[in-house]
């Protein structure tokens, strides 16, 4: 990249003139600085008194934060009420995230997720939703008592993995239910696959809904050229990101962005209310301030730095036999792929993606996913050469020979099977039916009354009230043999399950 290409990524989100000088500014991170110089006397909560009292042995770690870990004393505002400084500090946030609206998440994307659906749906409402979503929808939808109608996403055939929505199925979704609320998916994917999200919204617009994006992976989108366009960038109403996992707030740190008037935001104000703490961390807070200003104002040079090495990884996957890399471009179901997602596929009978992590994790590298086939990696700004350079030769050391003929360990298509099926009763009506537990093996056509949910990724195979079929049985039966660990169900070794009586 040359000099002038880096000068444009660099004002990318450049706005408006004084853009880069406001910021500079942290204000709500700012005010807890200037509260603990003041060696101020705490007659207030947490107990732990600006770290007065803490435990002896983790005092050394945590000592230096715990002078910031305040509470809505005079000053530092009311994440409820925002009206100071969480209110510039939000103010900010929308305004590089090119937000009319940003609010500060506490409780992680899930919240967001969750709070969302409230606000468009009351009981018995429809919403549009695609199968693949991460939990947190199918928990919003049960909290709110809507309907979901699911839309199957596409499958990618060179990894097997479900992937986005195709506009026209969304479109034959909207014809076919012109009572729906709204329309809710996710982008990118956890494996770091998009869809065009400005034709999708040009789309949902057409029927005058709104389209909810679960952009939980994606806060760095838009703020590089090497990345796609964000949600907000695309025209979509309202989107969730989860800050701390590619950007560099602190874990469970999120926030929910708005544009348009499709979304009554007082409902959603008092819906978030309800979901959020009382008494939300204010270093959590705080690193959303830190995280919104490293991404204006240096993280495009630390990727810059990055991205020669992650093509270097690339070219050595490229060399092994044995594996194969996700390409950076496009495929056929999908537009994008994120740059920072490196997607491993396995084609040997040597080793599985567990077994691969395995061996990752024996070097001192951790993986964000493994499955049977896959092993997914999430570098970042903070992704090192000494990271890429340990993970370059461990991966060059293993004694793994190709298949041959190459035959996928998942099977395309396997995954969007799982998603096919009748929804035989509305999700919070299951959910409160009377239940049973049977074996799996006897589960065949009967009404599901929990979720199955293989994490990461943390999306459900399957969804109170959805039937069960032949397919799904088989596939859980073949997931149960692995390691794949299950949330949502009540026996996690999954030799029982729940159903409705």
């Amino acid at each position: 990249m040359n000099k002038a290409e880096k000068k444009d990524v660099k004002l990318v989100r450049d706005k408006s003139p004084g853009y880069r000088e406001r910021q500079r500014r942290a204000p709500l991170y700012e005010k807890l600085e200037r509260h603990a110089a003041a060696h101020p006397h705490p007659f207030h909560v947490p107990g732990h008194k600006m770290g007065h009292s803490f435990d002896t042995g983790g005092s050394a770690r945590f000592g230096s934060v715990l002078e910031l870990d305040l509470t809505e004393i005079s000053g530092m505002d009311d994440l409820h009420d925002p009206a100071e400084v969480i209110a510039e500090a939000q103010e900010l946030a929308a305004e590089a995230f090119g937000a009319e609206e940003t609010r500060f998440l506490i409780g992680g994307s899930t919240v967001g997720n969750m709070a969302l659906i409230m606000a468009v749906c009351r009981p018995g409402d429809k919403i549009l939703v695609q199968r693949n979503c991460h939990k947190s929808v199918f928990h919003g939808m049960m909290l709110a008592r809507a309907n979901p109608v699911y839309i199957v996403p596409a499958v990618d055939p060179d990894s097997g993995v479900a992937v986005g929505l195709r506009r026209e199925d969304v479109e034959r979704a909207l014809q076919a239910h012109p009572d729906a609320k709204a329309v809710f998916l996710t982008n990118p994917t956890y494996y770091g696959m998009g869809i065009d999200l400005a034709k999708m919204a040009a789309t949902v617009h057409r029927y005058d809904v709104p389209l909810l994006v679960d952009e939980a992976h994606g806060s760095h989108y838009g703020f590089h050229s090497a990345f796609p366009p964000s949600a907000m960038q695309s025209g979509v109403d309202a989107a969730v990101q989860s800050t701390h996992k590619m950007t560099t707030a602190l874990t469970m740190s999120s926030m929910l962005h708005i544009q348009g008037n499709r979304i009554n935001r007082e409902r959603l104000a008092r819906c978030l209310a309800m979901l959020q703490s009382s008494s939300p961390s204010y270093l959590l807070m705080a690193s959303l301030d830190l995280a919104r200003r490293h991404l204006v104002l240096e993280a495009a040079e630390e990727w810059d730095e990055l991205f020669p090495l992650l093509a270097k990884l690339r070219e050595s996957v490229a060399a092994l036999s044995w594996l194969e890399l996700v390409g950076s471009g496009s495929g056929s179901v999908y537009t994008s792929m994120d740059p920072l997602k490196l997607m491993l596929t396995l084609r040997t009978r040597d080793m599985d993606g567990f077994g691969l992590q395995q061996m990752l994790e024996d070097a001192g590298i951790y993986p964000e996913l493994a499955d049977v086939g896959h092993v997914l990696l999430a570098a970042s700004s903070g992704t090192r050469a000494e990271d890429i350079h340990q993970l370059i030769l461990t991966l060059e050391s293993a004694p793994c020979q190709p298949q041959r003929p190459f035959q996928r360990l998942v099977q395309p298509g396997m995954v969007s099977s799982s998603f096919l099926r009748e929804q035989a009763m509305p999700i919070h009506e299951a959910m409160e039916a009377e239940l049973i537990r049977i074996p799996l093996e006897q589960a065949l056509g009967r009404i599901a009354g929990e979720m199955i949910i293989p994490y990461p990724p943390g999306i459900p195979l399957l969804t109170p009230g959805e039937r069960m079929d032949a397919s799904l049985l088989e596939l859980l039966k073949e997931l149960r043999k692995s390691r794949v660990r299950f949330q949502g169900v009540d026996d996690a070794g999954l030799q029982t399950i729940l159903v409705v009586r």
